[in-house]
């Protein structure tokens, strides 16, 4: 049902060393591109941990076959990793590509009114997803959380060093202020 690929390595030594990418494909899935672009779009760019719970918890019938081929790339990843001794980290595996290709279309016929056949159209369609190591992003409620305790350390470090300073020179202005001008 999925097909596994091979990670890609760098030839020459000079050149930058490339991060290996795992990938895996599911061919001819008996579910329209359209309705299994919607799971994609959710789990795209995340990390594999986030991607999982995310599936788990998608109630669309195509979240069953992006959660077994996600699954599948991270077996490609973990055993080219094992057989090759290559140094990546498994808990920093993002999806780097989640692309949703059509596949062919089985065209049935049925009756409908007046003797005249209708034509039922059963799509299929392709999944590739490739998975690379990379580094945790940070959330945005992570993120605000953290640039507040930051504001927070500073306005406690302002204010111990205006507490030590003496209070003439609280008073004092700096030097490249420049006096208000008055209004004529």
């Amino acid at each position: 049902m999925a097909e596994s690929a091979t990670a890609t390595k760098p030839e020459t030594p000079a050149a930058p060393a490339e991060k290996p990418k795992f990938t895996a494909k599911l061919r001819y899935a008996r579910i329209s591109a359209r309705k299994m672009r919607y799971v994609v779009d959710l789990i795209r760019g995340k990390d594999y941990n986030s991607a999982i719970a995310i599936l788990r918890s998608c109630s669309k019938r195509g979240a069953m076959f992006c959660k077994k081929l996600l699954e599948s790339a991270f077996g490609n990843a973990t055993d080219i990793i094992n057989t090759k001794d290559l140094e990546v980290d498994v808990n920093k595996l993002h999806i780097v590509e989640a692309r949703v290709d059509p596949g062919p279309i089985i065209k049935r016929w049925r009756a409908s009114s007046q003797r005249r056949p209708t034509m039922i159209k059963k799509r299929l369609c392709h999944v590739i997803f490739t998975l690379e190591e990379r580094d945790l992003k940070e959330s945005r409620p992570e993120r605000a959380k953290r640039q507040k305790q930051d504001r927070q350390r500073q306005a406690a470090a302002q204010k111990a060093a205006a507490k030590q300073a003496p209070a003439g020179a609280a008073e004092a202005k700096p030097k490249d202020a420049k006096p208000k001008e008055e209004k004529k």
